[in-house]
Order: structure tokens, then sequence, then C-alpha cells
């Protein structure tokens, strides 16, 4: 299957350099900024190769390595004659060994949506539970975005099961299961530009937040029950 044969692709190419992500990505994505050192590589086609790249590299040729993959990437197109590889994104659990750096990685993608105009703090939820902010909320926004979290909750957007929040001074979306996120802002706003880059910010998280659960545990050795002889 081609979605296998991308997917080892991409595989060997994060655990070659200890790249945190690779993905195949669109150009409308090119213009994404999330604030997270990246490299985005032409495949033909309107698509892209793209890799997030730690702040410390491993010993190896970067540059190399990126070749090899996007000509890899481009045979494999090629041999099975897709107009578009699969939007697969892999992710090197390796960068990221503890609940803290997740942490971290979500504060850097909610600060730079913070950064955009107009945009005073960002937080992500799952249900009402605060993940993480783009900084400390002061005592406002402490009440703020439970209240916004709790409203997209019960709400969903039309034709979708997610929900969304568009108030004149916040915006609020549902994503990954029962997570949130929220976005204060000051009047006027372009609602179809913040969507957008939430939208971006959003899949990046769908990535980071299942890192913060908790490993399953062992599951328990079943063995055959010892029962008793069946009366003739």
């Amino acid at each position: 299957m081609i979605d296998d044969e991308v997917t080892e692709t991409l595989r060997e190419l994060v655990d070659l350099v200890g790249a945190t992500t690779a993905r195949i990505v669109l150009e409308d994505d090119e213009a994404a900024r999330t604030g997270v050192p990246a490299r985005t590589l032409p495949l033909g086609g309107g698509e892209y190769l793209r890799v997030e790249l730690p702040t410390h590299s491993a010993n190896t040729d970067v540059e190399a390595a990126l070749e090899r993959t996007t000509r890899s990437l481009r045979s494999i197109r090629r041999r099975w004659e897709a107009d578009r590889l699969p939007a697969i994104v892999v992710t090197n659990t390796g960068t990221l060994p503890g609940n803290g750096k997740v942490k971290d990685r979500i504060e850097a993608y909610l600060r730079a949506l913070a950064a955009i105009d107009r945009v005073g703090n960002a937080f992500v939820t799952r249900g009402t539970e605060l993940v993480a902010s783009a900084r400390e909320p002061d005592e406002l926004e402490g009440t703020r975005w439970p209240f916004l979290a709790r409203r997209v909750l019960a709400v969903h957007a039309p034709h979708s099961s997610h929900g969304e929040v568009v108030d004149p001074d916040a915006f609020a979306m549902t994503f990954w299961y029962d997570a949130v996120l929220v976005v204060l802002l000051a009047e006027p706003y372009a609602i179809d530009f913040v969507r957008h880059r939430c939208r971006q910010v959003a899949r990046e998280l769908c990535n980071l937040l299942p890192l913060l659960e908790p490993d399953p545990d062992a599951p328990a050795a079943i063995g055959p029950r010892n029962r008793a002889p069946t009366q003739q």
C-alpha cells in the first residue's frame, strides 16, 4: 500500500535525523508559522515535505537525508501513479521524553498563535480542564476561558461533529475528541484568518495531546479456568 511506503519513508527520516515530526502537507499549509523550527521541501504537484527539527540535530547530514527522502517520496508517487501522496504524519515520541516536554511544545504552539495580531491569549483544554496556555491568564481571562470551553462543548458546527463559538472578543473550537482551543481577541478581527490559524494549530496539537495520556495498563493474563466436568 502507498500509505505503508510513505509511512516507512517518513519514519526512516525521523529516526535518522532525530526530527520531531515529518509530514506531507499541501501548498496552503506552507504559510503556517507555528513557531517551531521546521524545513519545508517541495515534492511537486503542490505538495511539500514538512520536517520539524530539534534545536540540536543529531550528528547526521540533515540536508542529504532530506534530499534522499524527497526523491523517495516522488518515486513512490510515480510508481503508484497517484495524484497526491497520503497526508501522513510520523511523530518521533523519543524526542518527547516526558509530559513536561510535550507540554512545552504545546505551549510553544499557543504562544505562536497568541503572537498574531488581535490575539490576547490562547488556551487548550480537555473538556473544561486547562492543559496549557500561551501565558498565565489574568483574573478576567481565568473566568473567560472556562465559560467559552463549556459553551463550545455544548454546540456543534453545521454538518460537523465539532463545535465552534464566535464572539466579538473570542473564538473557540473543539477538536480531537473533547479538546478545545480558545483564543481571546480584540475587536475588530478577521474571523476567517483566525479560524484558519486555529485549525493549523489544532492539527499540530492532535499529534501532541495523545502523548499526555497515561500508558495503558498491561492487560491481565487470562488463562483457561478449571471447570468441573459436566454431568452427563
